[in-house]
């Protein structure tokens, strides 16, 4: 059974007409960088929900999601217009195994996203167990236009902290943008240009993890697939954890 606790809306962030970023007041149950939540508001006499995976780490003091405003849908244009105080549903306890505990140890870690799925590699990347764990890591996000590269205070922020270590490329795809590719990630893969541009070879000691859109999740893991790569399994670990961020 689910728990529900009442969360608080502390600042609903514009970053472009519907994309946002939600950062909430409320005294959730410990969980790890990596999971999700689900938020909820009561719409006449429906309890409406759906999954967000979190964009803060864990010892954040908000809890902060990013979400799309879909105008014709049921909960986002609900959340779009919450003003500060306004409240929320959110779990008690946050779900899912896109944590780093799943991810066999390597020499390099790529992150690769499109879209709000940035938000769960920020989560990571925010506490110490990736930095330790590896040498490189490589931060790869995919939008369609260049508005939607958003948190690059944060991302210069770790870049700063981690010169040697931390590698973030980013992808336009329906404009050319000065300083980013204009491909889709599994083109960028295929074409070797990430590797070209990251110094950086796709082999056995590379791990991936991929959220976001279920094509790019798709196309991405046969590309890795050529690559001698595989899926990561409990059962049997491998080189590709997967977050399918919608179905």
């Amino acid at each position: 059974m689910e728990e529900w606790l009442e969360g608080q809306v502390v600042k609903n962030i514009k970053w472009t007409k519907n994309l946002a970023s939600l950062k909430l007041k409320a005294k959730i149950n410990n969980h790890q960088a990596g999971q999700f939540t689900r938020i909820g508001l009561k719409v006449n006499d429906d309890f409406i929900t759906r999954s967000y995976s979190y964009a803060s780490a864990p010892k954040d003091e908000l809890l902060e999601i990013i979400y799309v405003n879909i105008p014709n849908g049921k909960l986002s244009p609900i959340l779009h217009n919450l003003k500060i105080g306004d409240k929320v549903s959110v779990m008690q306890q946050a779900i899912g195994y896109f944590t780093l505990d799943e991810i066999p140890d390597g020499e390099n870690l790529w992150m690769l996203a499109t879209g709000t799925a940035l938000g769960v590699f920020l989560a990571i990347l925010k506490t110490s167990p990736p930095w330790k764990r590896f040498k490189k890591i490589i931060l790869i996000h995919s939008v369609r236009y260049a508005e939607e590269l958003i948190y690059q205070d944060l991302i210069a922020e770790m870049k700063q902290l981690y010169p040697d270590q931390f590698i973030y490329l980013n992808s336009v795809t329906r404009s050319k943008v000065k300083g980013s590719f204009n491909f889709r990630i599994p083109e960028g893969l295929s074409s070797k240009k990430f590797q070209e541009s990251t110094q950086i070879e796709i082999n056995e000691d590379s791990q991936f993890m991929i959220c976001g859109n279920p094509e790019m999740i798709k196309e991405t893991t046969e590309v890795l697939k050529s690559f001698g790569l595989n899926k990561n399994r409990r059962a049997k670990p491998g080189n590709i954890t997967v977050e399918r961020y919608w179905v």
